[in-house]
């Protein structure tokens, strides 16, 4: 109700709001993948407590987190690169969406191993470049036919 205000949000909240808003893309980008790992250790959680209503949605958070990484690709930048992250991303949506309709925490499993191999290996990348190559990056315009400009780096969000 006071969310956009600040009034009424607790200080880790506040904290939180703050990280996100000065964060730059890469590192939106690994707090969106440590979000999508959290909530499907969550979603796994609320499964062996036998919360059915608490699993999906979980696994709808876990989804939405993977729709946002998806829709962020820029094929401009790296289409081949772009092609396989797009096809890992469809492919844990499957599973994700396996995992919801059977109740099958397996399914999850290969979810989390997939985001976190992703996730260790953005990082990684991140670490050893000299500096955070997102920073100031804007999108370039396309050729006709080509995905839209609104996308930002492979898997970064957009600014």
């Amino acid at each position: 109700m006071y969310g956009k205000s600040g009034y009424g949000q607790n200080s880790y909240q506040q904290y939180r709001a703050v990280q996100v808003q000065t964060a730059s893309p890469a590192q939106i980008m690994l707090m969106l993948y440590d979000g999508a790992i959290r909530f499907a250790h969550v979603a796994q959680q609320k499964i062996d407590a036998g919360d059915m209503a608490g699993k999906g949605t979980y696994i709808g958070k876990v989804q939405a987190i993977v729709a946002e990484l998806m829709s962020s690709l820029d094929f401009s930048l790296a289409p081949e690169l772009c092609a396989h992250l797009q096809q890992l991303y469809i492919y844990m949506m499957e599973r994700l969406t396996e995992a919801n309709i059977k109740v099958d925490k397996e399914q999850l499993d290969i979810v989390i191993r997939l985001l976190t191999t992703l996730r260790e290996g953005w990082s990684e990348a991140l670490t050893s470049l000299p500096s955070d190559p997102t920073i100031g990056r804007r999108p370039q315009p396309v050729a006709d036919g080509a995905p839209p400009p609104e996308a930002a780096a492979p898997g970064v969000p957009r600014p």
